[in-house]
């Protein structure tokens, strides 16, 4: 007696009596025998897919001889199908049943994780797969890809950028923006600018109507946002946090957060977060059309699954694979900050090299674009080179484009106020600034 669904019974039946084997052919790649409930099922499944396999067509007589005990069930199936039309109407049943049921599985399998976060993610991961088979199959073929590359290059012919434009023109220029799904380490030694340089290009971002979150695992929410209305409105930024404001001043600053209260910026300030409630919140927000970019502030205060015997490398390790992963999944710029190790300040030259990422050469392996920021000044150097000029150290920052999957690596310029509220492009159009490595 078979006790299989509807679904599977029309399914397999479809298979069966198709003459030319071809819903076979597109429905066993995106199928497990698992999918079906019932042992006769998925035997037949099985016989069908192996069949296929020896580049045979499927039908009663090769299937019954693989399946010599299942034989009356697999003309029942048969008889049962008139016609083929609504086969994939079957398979995405079967799917959604199957899917259910692994759900259910699963949720009852993570009841013996130890921590809520390892639940989490496993249970994440499974949503994930799920949603994956249920958009139905994707198509990976040259011809597709083609496609999509020309659609790109008709895009860029007509002035639109690929990517999005970040604060500093010229840095804009010689990455061609952020783009998807780029992983984007920046990197430096406290007070050096790194929250300000995130938060200079969530400024910009929301500028060109795009939809930010940051996750701030140091600073408040309410700091940051502080911080990004000192630099729209151009108050004081002693003044603003004294509450010593002039008449204009108050005006503008609460017109800069009225400003802010208009855009679509989400700010996680959770001291302790996992990259499952990371991943969980932004694929909820990806869904509503509200993820253009994540910006991550840092690395090395994320928290990670404790798992014995593993070194706080292997951690970083996997957090800094995971954001990858994330960037694909949700298919936007995902910007992390990281911390440098203490051997900078050894140096006689304190400006940063890759070897300096703090705790795991896996953050260089694994960004598309790593960028180290240097400010002279703090450093006590009073002078830098900027082109062929050598000029006051006040005010200017070097970013160093260490790695860059796609393009060259060299040194931007950069200009900041004192509070670095405000950070921008040093004033140049060349390519003058740019030191290729």
């Amino acid at each position: 007696m078979i006790s299989m669904s509807p679904s599977e019974e029309a399914l397999l039946g479809c298979m069966l009596i198709d003459g030319d084997a071809q819903i076979a052919r597109e429905a066993t790649p995106l199928l497990d025998s698992d999918d079906f409930i019932d042992p006769v099922g998925r035997r037949i499944f099985e016989a069908i897919r192996k069949i296929l396999n020896e580049g045979a067509v499927p039908d009663l007589i090769s299937v019954s001889r693989l399946c010599p005990k299942d034989i009356e069930d697999i003309a029942e199936l048969s008889s049962k199908i008139v016609h083929t039309h609504n086969w994939r109407r079957y398979f995405m049943e079967v799917i959604q049943d199957s899917s259910l049921r692994k759900l259910q599985k699963r949720g009852r399998e993570i009841q013996n994780e130890p921590d809520i976060d390892g639940a989490l993610e496993a249970l994440i991961s499974e949503i994930n797969i799920i949603q994956s088979r249920l958009q139905g199959p994707e198509d990976f073929s040259a011809k597709s890809i083609a496609q999509l590359s020309m659609n790109g290059l008709d895009e860029r012919s007509v002035g639109q950028k690929p990517g999005l434009i970040t604060p500093i023109p010229l840095l804009t220029s010689y990455i061609g923006g952020w783009r998807s799904p780029d992983l984007i380490t920046i990197a430096a030694r406290p007070s050096i600018g790194k929250t300000a340089f995130g938060l200079a290009n969530a400024d910009k971002t929301l500028e060109q109507g795009k939809a930010v979150i940051i996750f701030s695992l140091e600073m408040k929410r309410a700091q940051l946002l502080d911080r990004l209305i000192i630099g729209r409105s151009g108050v004081d930024a002693l003044g603003y946090r004294t509450g010593k404001l002039s008449a204009d001043e108050f005006m503008r600053a609460q017109n800069a957060a009225g400003y802010y209260a208009d855009q679509r910026l989400w700010i996680v300030d959770k001291g302790s977060i996992s990259l499952g409630e990371i991943e969980a919140f932004c694929m909820k927000k990806r869904k509503e059309g509200n993820c253009d970019l994540v910006i991550v502030d840092y690395l090395q205060l994320m928290k990670t699954r404790s798992q014995k015997n593993r070194t706080r490398d292997g951690d970083i390790a996997e957090l800094s694979r995971g954001f990858k992963l994330l960037a694909k999944d949700l298919d936007v710029p995902v910007m992390v900050l990281s911390q440098l190790n203490r051997e900078v300040e050894k140096r006689g030259n304190k400006r940063p090299i890759l070897s300096d990422l703090r705790e795991s050469g896996a953050i260089e392996q694994d960004a598309d674009i790593v960028i180290m920021l240097y400010r002279a000044a703090y450093y006590g150097e009073r002078y830098v080179n900027v082109g062929h000029e050598e000029i006051s150290s006040q005010g200017i920052g070097e970013l160093s484009i260490s790695k860059h999957r796609n393009g060259e690596t060299g040194t931007i310029f950069w200009t900041h106020n004192d509070s670095l509220t405000r950070i921008g492009g040093y004033p140049s159009t060349d390519y003058e600034t740019v030191t290729a490595v």
